[in-house]
């Protein structure tokens, strides 16, 4: 049996998305596809805009055969941390020949060559990106100038091609079997945002862009069916004004809250640094409640520093709110140092996701979970500790889609996997 593997987030699962894992299943002669998805909450610190449930169902739909949940805190963190879990998790599966994943540049020879410089850093490399990060350059925009103060081209570090190089940096580390493969993404740039484009690819971040703003169910089902394959949009529209769409908006309240009942103790969540610390209480101090007048995107614009990415306070906010704090990231990053993760819980599966999980499951290194409530027991401490944020942030979901929609979600241990077996 050939495994391919493929992360993602799919918020939504569009036609970009449909092409990838048709074309990862054609280049690699795959009889199995596996996905590793993003669950309540992404990378970019972003509520996601179905449950997972209906985004793993959508995997399946449109050609995957297995779906597992990334857990909590890779999946809202940064670019390394969020390919090194998904990464740690596949190799810790087994089983997997290829990782396939789109970019904007799809020779894998230049992305592997930025893999080795970030693996490495050469004392070139840390001297420009220290000097970068000490004139207020971001962390992204300081990391490609440093590349390219090494004889590179700075110009690699697209939004895709960022993951791509992680991806390549976490097999590297581990030493892993799996092949990376890369193909060429087609269609709209990943930040484009403009949803009146005539084109079926239009980017994820249009679609939610579309989507968070007024519409008619009959609007929203239309822009569906004109831009999302047919299998994505059927499974939206069965969910739409029911637990679709979610936006950020709709958590805003909740943040707030939690922003002032622990405005003194913020430092003690993940990613929350001192200056964003500071940042924020400053900007409480100087404009009150007007500070959270406006929706959750003119907050965050008003934190934004030119040294601070909206993205990476997204990330913060979350972890505040789900409360997790720097002792659990701890933990998750330790079981990267280990190169094993405790478990791989499975969302969906097909008969060829079946068949992998009958070939994997007596000889792999981690906890295959489809059944919470059976499972918890055989998981120690730390690896419960790391399943519990996963959890919480699925009631944390939950909660805001009965607020908005009054419909009851089921609850994790109650949440059965996905079958078309």
């Amino acid at each position: 049996m050939i495994t391919t593997a493929i992360i993602a987030e799919f918020n939504p699962l569009h036609s970009g998305h449909e092409y990838i894992i048709r074309e990862a299943r054609r280049i690699t002669n795959a009889d199995c596809i596996v996905v590793v998805l993003s669950g309540s909450f992404t990378q970019r610190g972003d509520i996601a805009i179905a449950p997972k449930s209906v985004r793993a169902a959508a995997a399946i739909a449109c050609g995957a055969d297995i779906v597992f949940e990334l857990p909590f805190f890779y999946a809202t963190s940064s670019a390394e941390f969020f390919a090194s879990g998904a990464v740690t998790l596949l190799n810790s599966a087994g089983g997997i020949d290829y990782l396939v994943f789109g970019t904007e540049n799809n020779d894998i020879s230049v992305l592997s060559s930025a893999a080795d410089m970030l693996l490495c850093e050469p004392p070139l490399f840390k001297q420009v990106l220290s000097s970068c990060l000490a004139k207020g350059m971001s962390f992204p925009a300081a990391r490609a100038e440093a590349f390219a103060g090494c004889g590179g081209s700075g110009d690699v570090f697209t939004p895709n091609n960022t993951l791509a190089i992680e991806y390549i940096k976490a097999l590297k580390r581990l030493h892993s079997p799996i092949e990376p493969v890369a193909i060429k993404r087609i269609g709209s740039d990943y930040n484009d945002r403009n949803y009146q484009s005539k084109s079926s690819f239009i980017s994820a971040s249009a679609f939610r862009e579309y989507v968070s703003r007024p519409h008619s169910d009959d609007e929203l089902n239309t822009f569906s069916d004109s831009v999302l394959p047919a299998e994505s949009s059927a499974l939206l529209k069965s969910a739409c004004n029911v637990c679709y769409p979610v936006t950020n908006d709709d958590f805003f309240i909740l943040l707030r809250y939690s922003i002032l009942m622990n405005r003194s103790t913020l430092t003690s969540y993940c990613d929350f640094t001192p200056a964003l610390y500071n940042r924020i209480n400053n900007l409480i101090d100087k404009y009150g409640n007007e500070l959270f007048s406006g929706s959750y995107e003119d907050f965050i614009l008003k934190i934004k520093t030119k040294d601070m990415t909206a993205a990476r306070i997204k990330r913060a906010m979350l972890h505040l709110m789900t409360g997790y704090t720097d002792a659990s990231h701890e933990t998750a990053i330790s079981y990267l140092k280990k190169g094993v993760l405790p478990y791989a819980r499975i969302l969906a599966l097909s008969g060829a996701g079946q068949s992998y999980i009958n070939t994997i499951k007596k000889g792999c290194d981690i906890k295959l979970i489809n059944s919470l409530g059976k499972s918890m027991p055989a998981l120690d401490e730390n690896a419960r500790t790391l399943i519990q944020t996963d959890i919480l942030s699925s009631d944390i979901y939950a909660a805001i889609v009965k607020s908005k929609f009054n419909h009851t979600l089921p609850d994790e241990y109650r949440a059965g996997v996905i079958r078309t077996v």
